[in-house]
């Protein structure tokens, strides 16, 4: 057996233990354990990707792999469990991140261009990530009474400006990724996408707060998802739309336990609430 082979199979293996965790962890008994095979299929996805021949240097990958556990461990000891939302939240944030970088590294990594469905794909793990990092940055702030929880005026028109800029320039984007003219195409809907993120939840308030971060959860694997595409990975594929099912799934969820209307939490920004 070859490590290409390995590799995969041990990516296909995980995928299953992060649906097994998935399931266990919807009921507070078995949650505990839910946690742990995941995260033994997410320890086994990282040791075989760093087997990787394409990856020269380790040390920057460990150094984040420790700087990260050490900053969750601590995280999660001190987080109550009034403060599990606020801490979703953050993390999701730092996902919607991961995926925002990772997809401006691999455009840097190509200057010839990757094509057109290449620069669609880039183009849909930014905005999804930039829009997730920016929305939980906020929700997380909202929370916690850090900032105001008033809505934009006119945000219904910024946001309908916001997403017209990001798709148009995701079109030129994607008809020519050739760096170093694509990169003011790049930059413009990664900013926007940032905009974006906080115009849309600065109009919700506490009761919206589950819905929204479910929501955001979905945008992030969706940004997943798209790189896994990018990479040819199967794990990121299988991950990012589990995560991306799974948010959509418990959003639908909370918004049917609450008897709130889909429509104002999707909706976000595009209402009125000026």
């Amino acid at each position: 057996m070859d490590l290409y082979t390995l590799i995969n199979i041990v990516y296909v293996l995980s995928a299953v233990t992060f649906i097994l965790g998935f399931k266990l962890i919807s009921h507070p008994a078995t949650a505990q354990r839910g946690n742990l095979i995941a995260a033994v299929g997410m320890v086994s996805a990282v040791a075989v990707t760093l087997m990787d021949a394409h990856i020269g240097r380790f040390e920057y990958i460990l150094i984040g792999l420790v700087a990260g556990a050490l900053i969750g461990l601590r995280l999660a000891r001190q987080t109550s469990m009034t403060g599990i939302l606020p801490a979703i939240a953050l993390l999701n944030g730092f996902g919607g991140l991961a995926g925002l970088l990772v997809a401006w590294a691999e455009f840097h990594a190509h200057p010839a261009g990757q094509g057109g469905f290449g620069g669609f794909l880039l183009w849909l793990a930014t905005i999804s990530g930039g829009a997730t990092f920016s929305g939980s940055m906020t929700m997380w702030g909202k929370m916690q009474e850090k900032i105001s929880g008033k809505p934009i005026g006119g945000q219904r028109y910024i946001s309908r400006a916001i997403v017209f800029g990001m798709t148009a320039s995701g079109v030129l984007f994607a008809m020519d990724t050739v760096a170093p003219e694509a990169y003011r195409y790049f930059a413009l809907f990664a900013v926007l996408a940032l905009i974006l993120g906080t115009v849309w939840v600065a109009s919700f308030d506490k009761s919206d707060f589950p819905a929204a971060v479910s929501i955001l959860n979905a945008c992030s694997g969706l940004s997943a998802c798209a790189l896994g595409f990018v990479f040819q990975n199967t794990l990121l594929v299988a991950t990012g739309a589990l995560v991306c099912g799974g948010g959509i799934a418990l959003a639908r969820s909370i918004l049917k336990e609450t008897d709130r209307p889909a429509a104002n939490v999707l909706a976000g920004g595009f209402r009125d609430s000026d």
